[in-house]
């Protein structure tokens, strides 16, 4: 991190500027890019105004803050570049967990029973295994997605709840939704 201050109409005593880099530097704690902070103090009679930019990748926080006293107008501006740093970071970590809807989550086989080997006394005849791709949907969307496909059944990881479900169209027309995980 790249510290560049500079003072107008008073010259900033060592005491003033260890306190700016104490206070700067905390910054890294929220957000370990930063890449360069720009710190414009001025006197003008009796305010004290304190002007910050801090550069991070792509993005550029500032705060300006004014008080009778430099270091309170320092530790302002400060207390505001956290609070936009923190709430910055908090947007790029939600962005992150997002998960599009419809996301394929795993896979299912679906066994098929050849229908003319039941009750033969024989045993039961398989074909191959067909793959099903279990899609994150609503409950809503599953039933839309069953019907568009023809089925009367359907697979689906619950959007809502992250759960396992399984819809199917009743004999009266209705629909049942059966959840796999109770």
């Amino acid at each position: 991190m790249k510290l560049t201050t500079t003072a107008r109409h008073f010259e900033a005593d060592s005491d003033l500027m260890a306190h700016i880099e104490e206070r700067l530097y905390r910054l890294k704690r929220y957000f370990d890019q930063i890449i360069n902070v720009d710190v414009i103090m001025s006197v003008e009679k009796f305010r004290h105004i304190v002007e910050i930019n801090v550069h991070v990748n792509n993005h550029d926080f500032h705060a300006k803050e004014e008080s009778g006293d430099m270091l309170t107008s320092v530790d302002k501006s400060a207390k505001s570049l956290e609070r936009q740093i923190k709430k910055f970071k908090a947007q790029l970590k939600s962005s992150h967990k997002k998960t599009k809807t419809r996301q394929e989550i795993t896979a299912s086989n679906e066994i098929i029973v050849k229908a003319d080997s039941i009750g033969t006394g024989r045993g039961i005849e398989m074909l191959d295994p067909v793959q099903h791709d279990i899609m994150e949907m609503s409950v809503e969307e599953a039933i839309v997605s069953m019907e568009g496909n023809g089925r009367n059944f359907l697979l689906f990881n619950n959007a809502d709840s992250g759960t396992l479900h399984f819809v199917y169209k009743r004999a009266d027309g209705h629909y049942g939704v059966i959840d796999t995980t109770e």
